[in-house]
């Protein structure tokens, strides 16, 4: 079974305002010109370094990106005469810059500075080294652009598998959740589950700013799991592993009883292994949910019990026959 029946999202710009807000801290920002234009733009998740543009080649400048300035092109503005640095400025700044970004503290020279005042561009300036900002701005700036989706489940960290629980509405999905968390596992997000494609074989939960550990179970009311049993019960984030769909048990529906056959669901181009449990009086679902983390823990690492004793099966009675 495989369906990509969701409505994806994707982001087409963030301000840089936002940039400076989320990574102010991480990274140290300030900003040291162009304060009025921390609301342009930014449309890619990659960033460049404006050496060539700098230089005076611009056939394949990536204006679109945040401008890093290390010591390499800071130290070369400062070798270049005043009315050559000017012109070359005036050259690169024809195009649409987001902003520019210092690493190592560096200052440029002023004429950058009042050049990117002038036009809005702002220029943020980290104390980090240039490999530190680079990597930590891609890495953010690639959450800020995945593609993303909402599902109505339940997720829980179980024996360190992201088990996204899914079922109609009533099946059971907070109260088998609250269980697991009973039982030492931890919750992530409960009836509105943000999904994100990070990389194209990663999908990750994360739990709602509004809503965050908070879950709804039917004749107590609203809870907060992580006031309740403390935060070791609770975590922001986690990669799917595994879905576990639950459905009311139907006499006439013939239930897999072997798991020879590995099913599939595909959200968002991810393809996430999922499993049918039907449920009626007496089944412990929390019990069963732990049991199939661990059994795709063991397919993770390469051992199938269903098929190594179906193979088992095989050999005693080709041997029989023989």
């Amino acid at each position: 079974m495989e369906t990509t029946n969701l409505p994806v999202t994707r982001k087409k710009s963030i301000p840089v305002a936002r940039l400076l807000d989320k990574m102010a801290n991480d990274l140290e920002l300030t900003v040291v010109a162009g304060f009025q234009g921390v609301g342009r733009p930014v449309f890619i998740s990659d960033v460049n370094r404006p050496g060539l543009a700098l230089g005076g080649y611009l056939e394949y400048f990536a204006n679109d990106r945040v401008q890093i300035l290390g010591n390499t092109e800071v130290h070369y503005m400062e070798q270049l005469s005043t009315s050559d640095l000017q012109h070359r400025l005036e050259n690169m700044f024809s195009f649409e810059i987001p902003g520019f970004l210092l690493s190592r503290h560096l200052r440029p020279r002023n004429i950058f500075l009042d050049m990117c005042n002038r036009r809005g561009i702002p220029v943020l300036q980290s104390r980090r080294n240039t490999d530190e900002v680079i990597s930590r701005i891609i890495v953010f700036l690639a959450s800020e652009f995945c593609p993303e989706t909402v599902v109505h489940g339940t997720v829980v960290d179980c024996y360190g598998v992201g088990c996204l629980i899914v079922g109609a509405p009533g099946i059971g999905k907070s109260e088998t959740a609250l269980e697991l968390v009973e039982r030492g596992h931890r919750l992530v997000a409960d009836d509105v589950v943000a999904l994100k494609r990070f990389r194209d074989d990663a999908l990750y939960a994360e739990t709602s700013p509004v809503i965050e550990h908070h879950m709804e179970i039917r004749g107590v009311g609203i809870i907060d799991v992580k006031s309740v049993y403390g935060v070791g019960r609770v975590r922001n984030s986690k990669r799917i592993g595994l879905i576990v769909e639950l459905e009311e048990w139907k006499e006439d529906v013939q239930y897999d009883r072997t798991g020879l056959t590995d099913t599939y669901l595909t959200i968002m181009d991810v393809r996430i292994p999922i499993l049918l449990i039907p449920v009626r009086p007496g089944r412990n679902i929390a019990i069963i949910i732990e049991v199939a983390a661990l059994n795709h823990r063991l397919k993770e690492l390469g051992v199938h019990p269903a098929l190594e004793l179906n193979q088992r099966l095989l050999r005693f009675m080709n041997e029989s026959d023989a």
